[in-house]
């Protein structure tokens, strides 16, 4: 069962839309706001979640930053009621799959998450976070992997692991350079 986080100050509106989700087949967390949401995205992390723009004690941008970290293949919808193209831009910029205007409909929030839930991982993404973090450790041990793996907090061998899966060419070298080195022999 998927989890879905609702991020909502106004408990009418937070508690209307847990239960459309819950009547639906998800699993729901909730949070009255940014420090709650932390606190339950610490102890189960969602798949899906709804966060207001408007919090009243934070920013919900902050809030899809820290899903962004904490949870980062959770699929985040943002709501506010007053919609603007830079807060849309701002949010989609840290990690928001989705923007809504209210008022919308807790079924139009439904659809929409089963919509992006249904949606492939962002995997490539991750993917491409993880390849430009090993790279950077790499070049910052002149490629020794066995500092990189410390640096990274890694066991060696799963460095090694890793960069077979994420694309060798990290450490492996083209098939061009061994042509060239076998022919200068």
């Amino acid at each position: 069962m998927e989890t879905i986080l609702v991020v909502e100050d106004d408990e009418v509106h937070r508690d209307a839309l847990a239960r459309t989700l819950r009547r639906s087949g998800f699993a729901v967390q909730t949070a009255a706001g940014a420090a709650q949401a932390e606190v339950s995205v610490r102890s189960r992390p969602p798949h899906g979640a709804v966060v207001d723009l408007r919090l009243l004690d934070g920013d919900g941008v902050d809030v899809v930053k820290m899903l962004s970290l904490r949870a980062p293949l959770c699929r985040t919808i943002v709501l506010t009621g007053f919609g603007s193209i830079p807060a849309a831009v701002e949010s989609v910029k840290h990690g928001a799959a989705d923007f809504r205007t209210k008022p919308t409909t807790p079924e139009e929030i439904v659809a929409t998450l089963r919509r992006l839930l249904a949606a492939p991982a962002p995997a490539t993404q991750l993917e491409d976070v993880e390849r430009e973090h090993i790279r950077k450790a790499l070049e910052g041990t002149d490629g020794n992997i066995s500092h990189a793996a410390r640096r990274l907090g890694l066991h060696r061998r799963t460095l090694q692991r890793k960069l077979q899966r994420l694309d060798g060419a990290l450490t492996q070298p083209e098939e061009d350079d061994e042509v060239i080195e076998r022919g200068d022999e």
